[in-house]
């Protein structure tokens, strides 16, 4: 069975405890609030270039929360 890692952003607590609630007793997905400090874009060195694919970065702060999936 393939495992999923679920992190979800500081700024959604609702989403955070909704998630670890619902997923609490699957061993295949675990929840994770984001422990990352700082904006991501000024510490890699400014803003994003137009034309670069999207980043999980972006997927975080636009949707509140980005699925990995795990080996």
């Amino acid at each position: 069975m393939k495992r999923c890692l679920v992190i979800v952003s500081r700024d959604e607590p609702e989403l955070f405890e909704r998630l670890m609630s619902l997923y609490a007793q699957d061993d295949w997905i675990e929840v994770l609030r984001d422990r990352r400090q700082g904006d991501p874009w000024t510490e890699a060195g400014g803003t994003p270039d137009r034309r670069s694919p999207p980043r999980p970065d972006s997927d975080l702060k636009d949707h509140g929360f980005i699925v990995i999936p795990r080996p």
